[in-house]
């Protein structure tokens, strides 16, 4: 399942679901679902269930522009981490952020039952089991 898991993560940045299409994301979630933000972002927390998973990706596209370009990618059974770099621009002030992200994408049965993002690829990779 892991190459099958990682094609999936491959296409939701190849095909820009989690920039420009995230309703195409919402076949891919399981029901149980959650979105975890990390204690420093804007909307630290985690989000349960695909109604309030589409909210926190529906989030980033209300404040502007986004894109998540896929640098690299790390499966592990049922986790694939991926190596983004993000970029948005407010709207509003036109302002451009660019960080280093990791997307921690976790699968039970082909769905994604977990999607986390963080600023540390080396801790994403030890919490899969993929660290030194």
């Amino acid at each position: 399942m892991a190459h099958e898991n990682e094609e999936i993560v491959r296409r939701v940045y190849a095909e820009g679901l989690i920039d420009r299409d995230v309703e195409a994301i919402r076949p891919l979630l399981a029901a149980d679902v959650e979105f975890v933000n990390p204690a420093d972002a804007i909307e630290p927390g985690t989000r349960k269930g695909i109604d309030a998973v589409m909210a926190a990706f529906d989030a980033v596209d209300a404040i502007g522009t986004a894109t998540s370009e896929l640098r690299e990618l790390f499966a592990a059974g049922d986790y694939v981490v991926a190596a983004v770099t993000f970029r948005a621009r407010s709207r509003a002030s036109d302002v451009e952020l660019t960080q280093d992200e990791a997307h921690t994408w976790t699968f039970r049965e082909g769905k994604v039952t977990r999607f986390e993002w963080g600023r540390d690829l080396v801790s994403a990779l030890e919490a899969v089991g993929l660290g030194e």
